[in-house]
């Protein structure tokens, strides 16, 4: 496997670090995985927009407060030329966390916590890598069904019927959603409501009856489920559970 991989931060000394400390971290895994990489570095927002045109980058480390073209400015654009990169955001600023959610970011890498956290989040990535390809298994008229399971926006329960909504196909089911979240969960789905499972990687925002997809589709948001849902956004933020 080849990857690409842009890392951005105006300061040039933490760029460095970063870069080396992720360099170091790919070449550990390197021989276990069959991995090859490319590390392109940028001081610079626009310069990394300049350049996506011309690269196809996998994988982004992105630092949120940047003069020129905020983080946040750059991987808006970013998603839209590229919906599957994925984006790390690397920041103290713990407030932007909900702010960047819209943007899927892979993982929030504190730099304060960054010798604790990079490590954990370039293990997952490159297991990541490998794991999308994992498949939901159900019956589907009569027969059995695999559905991708990165491609599931949410599950809504119906009365006695389970409806998987993904990119292109609704699939109506029989199962029990407590089941589906129980599987799920360690995808980063979440229990936004009784009815409702929702894969995290498409959460836009969390307002305060609903949770938006990015494609603008609003799922209901149980008040008492309101702290759980935010928590379970931060912890998937940062690779880890409880």
């Amino acid at each position: 496997m080849f990857v690409k991989i842009a890392v951005c931060d105006d300061d040039s000394i933490f760029l460095e670090k970063l870069v080396k400390q992720i360099s170091l971290l790919f070449q550990r895994e390197e021989s276990s995985w069959g991995l090859k990489y490319q590390i392109d570095s940028f001081q610079d927002g626009a310069n990394l927009l300049g350049n996506w045109d011309n690269e196809v980058y996998d994988i982004l480390f992105l630092d949120i407060e940047m003069p020129s073209a905020s983080g946040i400015q750059v991987a808006d654009k970013v998603r839209m030329r590229n919906p599957y990169v994925k984006i790390l955001f690397i920041t103290n600023r713990e407030d932007l966390v909900f702010h960047s959610i819209q943007y899927r970011p892979f993982r929030f890498i504190r730099k304060n916590h960054l010798d604790n956290e990079l490590p954990e989040a370039v293990k997952a990535l490159i297991e990541n890598l490998h794991k999308e390809n994992k498949y939901l298994t159900v019956s589907f008229n009569g027969a059995e069904k695999n559905i991708k399971i990165i491609d599931i926006h949410y599950i809504e329960s119906c009365k006695h019927d389970i409806y998987i909504y993904t990119f292109h196909d609704t699939f109506r089911i029989k199962s029990n959603l407590t089941k589906l979240e129980d599987q799920l969960e360690a995808h980063g789905f979440i229990r936004t409501h009784s009815g409702y499972v929702v894969n995290s990687r498409y959460v836009f925002s969390v307002e305060k009856t609903q949770v938006v997809l990015n494609d603008g589709r609003e799922i209901p948001l149980s008040r008492y489920r309101t702290e759980r849902v935010k928590h379970k956004l931060q912890l998937y933020g940062r690779g880890t559970e409880e």
